[in-house]
């Protein structure tokens, strides 16, 4: 494993990688997604998720607060022995490499259909892959920088989402709130939870923030309110945009709202709001195969992540190509949200059960 001397991080460096992180493919049809369950009240849904996204930080932090100097893949050996704790964090690895797989396949498609349709999706594939091996070979402290860097680019992301609301609005398409149901609204925030993971980076960088514990926690607080207020106004914008009707039939609905924008020098301004949510894209794909990498390092490698790098790409290329067909993609999410609940919450909430009931933690409390 790298050495944390070597490559820590700061508190603001922290914030911005899990931002990055967060904001991902599933921005762009969240909109649809929620309003199938929670209708006008969709916004509400994500302003629930992130509310719960916030439960969940709480729990990994105080997971990895009790293993200040580990990482996942560290203190997971002296929680359960060498050869459970292997396995455990073999799984980690797992859902790792297929959140970046899942990420390909979601890109790649939306890329054919709006951008390069009669490019191969392998094409595509393997541009991102190995695009994005050339940062996630790097230390932490190299990708955090690179990922603050490119954080310049949200505010454009909003600015060009603002702008859309200068078309003819219509707030009644919202009401009445609750429509749908109470139910129904907390059924939609489960789908805006998963659009909105990423903040799990916490079980790997940890060790590597400068500061004290609750500088860390206010850092991916701060990442995690930020994505949440920025989901849940770019669903309102459509929700208010488009009518029920409409939206139900259109998977990324804010592409349609800028592709109907021209100004005099540039005529299509969803091509530009593309090429930026594919940076987004990128920052995702790298902290998920440093993530994967990481682990395959630790255990292969005499903990040198960059000699896995080769494995993790291939893994991923050969699960995100499986994945052709819409059927498969579907199959895909459903994967993602059952794992995503297992390896972020559930197995979570056993650790930090089991380190208190048999007393285990690190050396010391950051």
């Amino acid at each position: 494993m790298m050495k944390i001397t070597d490559n820590t991080i700061t508190q603001g460096q922290f914030m911005f990688l899990v931002l990055q992180t967060q904001i991902g493919v599933g921005v762009l049809s969240l909109p649809h997604q929620v309003q199938s369950e929670a209708k006008g009240a969709g916004w509400i849904s994500i302003l629930i998720a992130g509310l719960i996204s916030q439960l969940v930080i709480l729990l990994l932090w105080a997971l990895v607060k009790r293993f200040p100097y580990s990482t996942i893949y560290e203190f997971l050996p002296k929680l359960f022995g060498k050869f459970a704790g292997t396995i455990l964090g073999l799984a980690y690895v797992s859902y790792a490499l297929f959140t970046a797989a899942d990420i390909l396949v979601l890109f790649s498609d939306i890329v054919s259909r709006w951008i390069l349709p009669a490019t191969p999706r392998w094409v595509v594939i393997l541009i991102v892959i190995g695009t994005c091996m050339y940062m996630a070979v790097e230390n932490l402290r190299t990708i955090s920088r690179f990922l603050v860097a490119t954080s310049i680019l949200i505010p454009v992301f909003l600015a060009l989402t603002i702008y859309s609301l200068t078309v003819n609005i219509h707030p009644d398409y919202i009401f009445p709130l609750t429509e749908a149901g109470w139910l129904n609204i907390i059924k939609g925030s489960q789908k805006a939870f998963f659009s909105m993971v990423g903040f799990e980076l916490i079980l790997l960088a940890y060790p590597f923030v400068e500061g004290k514990s609750g500088g860390k926690l206010k850092a991916i607080s701060l990442a995690n309110l930020i994505v949440t207020l920025l989901y849940a106004f770019m669903t309102f914008t459509s929700l208010v945009i488009f009518s029920p009707r409409e939206i139900e039939v259109i998977p990324e609905p804010l592409l349609y709202i800028l592709k109907s924008f021209t100004f005099n020098v540039i005529e299509r301004i969803d091509l530009i709001f593309l090429s930026i949510w594919s940076v987004s894209v990128f920052t995702t794909f790298i902290s998920y195969i440093f993530m994967s990498m990481m682990g395959l390092g630790q255990y292969y490698h005499k903990g040198n992540h960059k000699k896995a790098a080769w494995w993790a790409g291939i893994i991923c290329f050969i699960l995100a190509m499986w994945a052709g067909q819409p059927e498969k993609i579907q199959l895909y999410d459903k994967i993602f949200s059952i794992g995503s609940f297992i390896m972020i919450i559930a197995v979570p909430l056993l650790l930090l059960g089991w380190s208190y009931l048999f007393k285990v933690k690190g050396e010391t409390n950051a």
